[in-house]
């Protein structure tokens, strides 16, 4: 018999999770009855988030801390640890992009976002897999971009960083199945977030390239990448292992 709350009895920790697809994936688990963790740095937006998610009957709380800080990043998870017993559900979803001509970066820039887009998705695994270990159970779903699989002229360093996303999905799918932890990833085409808000400001020009390329015709909604996330992380994704999944309204068919 199916359950329509298939994460009730699951503890899930979703970063970057106080805007965007990452606040909707919060949600998303919340309704499908998680008990959701929101990791991030801006304090005021996560705890606003939480109370959102808890006002609509969710369990929900938030972790401040800053991802790029390894230190922080073990602290957390143990917190979390100490908190709950365990970690079922780790989504990844930090990012951050500033499209930069490529000869135009410095390698400082291209520092800042590996450290964002990739490094903060390899610290959360590391410090949380050995706990999925001993539990002989764990659901991990990264999310890369459209951009780590099809090229992106005008942000090379991000569309490098979440090739790595992708890399490191399969890779550490193929080593961690047989502890019973399963590993993939989404590729979300261009979002109605945040920063696609902010990017029409800054960098217009840009955007109308890249959202041209949308089949669809619009951009995605957060809970759309959010309902894509959630099943990779359900039992109804039981046999899928290292995939990612593209949720990008054709823009890859371009």
């Amino acid at each position: 018999m199916y359950s329509d709350k298939p994460f009730s009895d699951r503890v899930i920790l979703v970063t970057g999770a106080a805007q965007g697809i990452g606040y909707a994936s919060a949600q998303r688990f919340a309704e499908l009855g998680g008990r959701v963790v929101l990791l991030d740095k801006l304090a005021a937006e996560a705890e606003a988030a939480v109370a959102v998610i808890t006002d609509h009957g969710g369990r929900a709380s938030a972790v401040i801390a800053d991802a790029t800080d390894s230190q922080e990043v073990e602290d957390a998870v143990a917190a979390m640890i100490a908190d709950y017993g365990r970690i079922d559900v780790l989504v990844n979803n930090i990012g951050w992009n500033k499209p930069t001509p490529f000869l135009e970066s410095d390698e400082a820039f291209w520092q800042e976002l590996l450290d964002i887009n990739l490094m903060t998705a390899l610290r959360f695994c590391r410090a949380i897999l050995p706990h999925m270990i001993d539990r002989h159970y764990g659901r991990i779903v990264n999310i890369a971009s459209i951009a780590g699989i099809h090229p992106w002229p005008g942000s090379v360093i991000y569309g490098v960083a979440k090739a790595g996303i992708v890399s490191m999905t399969r890779s550490l799918a193929a080593a961690m199945a047989q502890h019973n932890i399963r590993v993939n990833c989404v590729c979300p085409g261009p979002t109605e977030t945040g920063l696609s808000k902010a990017l029409r400001v800054t960098n217009p020009d840009y955007v109308k390239a890249v959202h041209g390329m949308v089949t669809l015709g619009r951009l995605a909604d957060p809970g759309e990448i959010a309902r894509a996330i959630c099943f990779l992380a359900s039992d109804d994704a039981s046999f899928v292992l290292g995939e990612c999944l593209v949720v990008d309204g054709g823009y890859n068919m371009v």
